[in-house]
């Protein structure tokens, strides 16, 4: 019986945010054992999305050769998840059971093995995926079925663009700026896979670089407490109202991001007072660029290529 422990943060947290509502989600895998067997089909071709609330990528995606099924794409969720019905209509297999850990309780979820997980041409057989009922994420994106994680987009290398609308699949990396990001990140002493973590600097905060996820499903870019001794220790000013309470998140206007020698100008930041169980500092959203190309097997990132 296969065990593995995930942890599901950003998931009960709602922020309120000009004045949009975000349920966070992220689950981390640590520790889990390869031994799935996943292959991927490679692919050269461009996948319409849609793209809801300005940064959350819907995706129509092939499941065990049924479907398709609405899916979002996220780069900061480390494994596949299938709501509830949809695992009962593929009836497919458990492979074991994961404990899922939330800011308020610990569950047990099944794990169960996918035939095959497809995006147009692009296909991971043998692939593990969750079981959850996804409520969180269906009030953000209603009739999804599941959510396509790092376990399924690190077999490729992905151009995203948010203008167009479209993901790009193969062909060769495009000419830009290489920065680099790490996989494995930790967490308690433990490993954490799938990861995408990329050095940040906040430029008139500190002069420092932080260790970010770039994520897909996150709409701004957040810090988390300062138990992590790499965040600044200036204050932050303002203040927004969160589902635990008033104050519950700190912000600051007209931030400048710098990443390698890119500049992204003129961004809100904000940092939360509670504490997140995390194996970054906070969150990068690819949302902030006009088009990111993702080479997942060269380990590196092209922002805004083309421009």
């Amino acid at each position: 019986m296969l065990t593995a422990r995930l942890l599901l943060v950003r998931c009960c947290r709602l922020l309120r945010y000009r004045p949009q509502v975000r349920w966070f989600l992220l689950m981390l895998v640590i520790s889990l054992p390869g031994a799935l067997g996943a292959q991927a089909r490679q692919s050269n071709e461009l996948i319409k999305f849609r793209l809801r609330d300005g940064y959350l990528i819907i995706v129509q995606a092939m499941v065990n050769g049924t479907g398709p099924f609405s899916f979002l794409l996220d780069t900061g969720t480390t494994r596949t998840v299938i709501d509830t019905d949809l695992a009962r209509q593929l009836q497919a297999p458990a492979i074991g059971e994961v404990a899922i850990t939330t800011v308020l309780h610990m569950r047990q979820d099944k794990l169960v093995q996918l035939q095959d997980v497809r995006l147009g041409e692009a296909s991971v057989s043998s692939l593990g995926a969750v079981v959850d009922k996804l409520a969180r994420q269906k009030m953000l994106a209603p009739g999804i079925r599941g959510v396509l994680g790092e376990d399924f987009l690190s077999k490729f290398d992905i151009l995203i663009d948010y203008k167009q609308h479209w993901l790009g699949f193969g062909g060769a990396p495009p000419a830009g700026e290489r920065c680099r990001f790490e996989t494995i990140g930790q967490y308690h002493g433990s490993p954490t896979t799938n990861r995408l973590l990329i050095a940040v600097e906040f430029m008139e905060v500190s002069e420092d670089k932080m260790q970010l996820q770039l994520d897909t499903g996150a709409k701004v870019p957040e810090l988390f407490p300062a138990s992590h001794d790499s965040l600044p220790s200036q204050p932050w000013g303002g203040s927004m109202a969160t589902s635990s309470g008033t104050n519950g998140i700190l912000i600051n206007s007209h931030i400048t991001i710098k990443i390698g020698t890119t500049m992204v100008l003129d961004q809100d930041v904000v940092r939360s007072r509670d504490g997140v169980a995390f194996d970054a500092v906070g969150l990068l959203p690819a949302s902030i660029f006009h088009r990111i190309y993702i080479s997942h097997s060269g380990g590196f990132v092209v922002l805004n290529p083309g421009e």
